[in-house]
């Protein structure tokens, strides 16, 4: 009797592990490249702010802005490392950031600095998906930022801006289901 000999060979399982395997390091390493292509595509302005942060963070983090917000770094849910935002930005000029004090005026808010530079804009996303409150005000126009409903507005005045802002103020503090 004579001895047929086999040659080593893969099984059909093990083929389709390796290429199951394959297929999930591509999906993975090229859908985040597909991601920060269709971010750095997307111009940061006070109409996209909302949106494109939370492309950026997923869940939580920080943008802020200096340079006159002609640069924007941001970091995800408190994370040391700080990213420079690679994507086109246009807030304009004479950029102006408003928030509401207790006594329903607005006021410029200050942000401070950042390696002596000043931080025009501070944004942040927090966990339950709500985020700063803000009105932008710029050549362009001024710009409603909501915390929690909505999205970002372009007002007539800052006083229709302070409208909205008392009127969802209103919403959340009235409504005891919002948390």
């Amino acid at each position: 009797m004579q001895r047929v000999a086999h040659k080593a060979a893969f099984s059909l399982i093990e083929l389709l592990v390796v290429i199951a395997l394959i297929s999930l390091a591509y999906y993975f390493i090229f859908s985040n490249v597909k991601k920060q292509d269709a971010l750095t595509e997307t111009t940061l302005t006070p109409l996209t702010l909302k949106a494109v942060t939370k492309e950026l963070m997923d869940t939580q983090g920080e943008l802020f802005c200096i340079a006159k917000c002609k640069e924007c770094y941001y970091s995800v849910s408190r994370s040391v490392d700080i990213k420079r935002y690679e994507g086109k930005l246009n807030f304009g000029k004479d950029i102006k950031i408003y928030h509401l004090n207790r006594n329903n005026n607005f006021e410029v808010q200050e942000f401070g600095r950042v390696d002596d530079e000043k931080v025009c804009l501070r944004f942040n996303l927090y966990l339950n998906q709500s985020s700063t409150k803000l009105v932008i005000e710029n050549d362009q126009g001024i710009f409603y930022i909501p915390s929690y409903f909505g999205q970002t507005q372009q007002v007539g005045s800052l006083q229709e801006a302070k409208e909205l802002w008392l009127k969802y103020n209103r919403i959340v503090t009235s409504s005891g289901d919002f948390y």
